[in-house]
Parts: C-alpha cells; sequence; structure tokens
C-alpha cells in the first residue's frame, strides 16, 4: 500500500479510510509464576484497545 498525503485520502486504494480506526496493543505488565516443580515462568500481559474517531456507522 502506497500512501501519499498530496493525493489525498482515497490514494491507498482501500474502500475505508485505515486512518480513522486502529487496533494498537496496550502493554500492561508482566506476569510470573512458579510451578510445584520451581520452573519459573514470566509472560507479557497485554490489552487491544481500539482507537477510532471517526466510526463507518
Amino acid at each position: 500500500m502506497n500512501y501519499s498525503p498530496k493525493q489525498g485520502v482515497k490514494s491507498h486504494g482501500l474502500p475505508h479510510d485505515p486512518f480513522k480506526s486502529s487496533t494498537v496493543p496496550r502493554p500492561i505488565g508482566w506476569i510470573s509464576t512458579v510451578s510445584k516443580e520451581g520452573k519459573d515462568n514470566l509472560a507479557p500481559y497485554s490489552q487491544y484497545q481500539n482507537l477510532t474517531w471517526d466510526p463507518q456507522w
């Protein structure tokens, strides 16, 4: 996809403007656990947030 602001918002060729809404990951923290065998586990915890300022409906 090629986007040129000089050509206007329809220059990307998509049916809807991709800059009006997007989904972005939001890292929140790390979750750590230890198994009964003493094995450590560290995993990222995140939430996806939908950002929009001009919904299609």
